[in-house]
């Protein structure tokens, strides 16, 4: 019996994304996933790595190589209200912005920052003293030393601490802007045979991800010790479609993107055909 050709997924090791990963358990697939920083995974799927067909992308991912990917439909991962995903910390004796300490592993939510802060809280002066980036790999604290504010992705749920330092949810911040929902990432393929083959599994796992929300709580309430009850909380922050409203704030993000000079044009959102549902048959 001929051996079945394994695909690989590019994924990060991000809690919000196992409703994605739910339905790819099945030891019968020929899914495999490679488990990477955002950044990296951009790179191997860009230069096509390994068997690497398909990856879950932020949208500055996506946008940067855009003519040379498909998303895959109805499929993502996106939120408008605070789950402290994406914090930005502010010195507390800081009146205006201008150095950024950012987490290098991550590229989105960097921008997002950006146009937060440009749109929302400008600096007094800000075209002669215009945002400087500081690239670290540190702690909050040992960012904010550094800079004026210290951008922090989690990619995992967080037990409050009472007294902790106040800060802007981004994705708050982002949906007070524009009255949409911010995409966190979606599923991006090459345009060929085998990431059209991926297209129905990664539905399917969606359709049944979304089904078993309680059962996932327990296994990532388990794995960082925290309540069942507030990982429950955590999953109902996000949307795991990607309709009308998640490709609106998409394609709003990558204005502004394209507005704050990150792109050098805005992609348009290109998709794979929607998987043929199969024939039912006939008694």
């Amino acid at each position: 019996m001929p051996e079945v050709e394994k695909h690989v997924l590019g994924v990060p090791g991000a809690s919000y994304i196992r409703p994605l990963l739910y339905g790819l358990r099945d030891s019968s697939s020929n899914l495999e996933l490679l488990v990477d920083i955002p950044s990296q995974l951009a790179v191997k799927l860009q230069q096509r790595i390994g068997s690497l067909r398909c990856a879950f992308l932020s949208p500055i991912d996506y946008a940067r190589h855009g003519g040379d990917y498909l998303i895959v439909p109805g499929v993502g991962v996106s939120s408008s209200s605070q789950s402290n995903t994406i914090q930005l910390f502010i010195n507390p004796n800081v009146r205006n912005v201008h150095t950024l300490a950012v987490d290098i592993r991550v590229t989105s939510e960097i921008i997002l920052a950006k146009i937060i802060l440009a749109e929302k809280f400008p600096n007094e002066e800000s075209l002669n003293n215009p945002l400087q980036f500081i690239p670290m790999l540190g702690q909050r604290d040992e960012m904010l030393r550094k800079a004026d504010a210290a951008l922090v992705v989690n990619f995992h749920p967080q037990n409050h601490v009472p007294g902790e330092l106040f800060a802007l949810d981004l994705v708050e911040e982002w949906n007070d802007l524009t009255g949409l929902p911010y995409v966190h990432g979606f599923w991006v393929g090459h345009e060929d045979s085998a990431g059209e083959d991926i297209v129905a599994p990664l539905i399917r796992a969606k359709e049944q991800g979304v089904i078993h929300l309680a059962e996932i709580a327990e296994v990532i309430a388990s794995e960082h010790n925290l309540s069942r009850g507030a990982i429950r909380d955590y999953l109902a922050a996000f949307s795991y479609g990607l309709g009308e409203d998640e490709q609106a704030g998409l394609s709003e993000f990558l204005r502004y993107a394209y507005f704050h000079g990150v792109l050098p044009d805005v992609p348009d959102l290109n998709f794979f055909d929607e998987p043929t549902p199969p024939a039912q048959s006939v008694n």
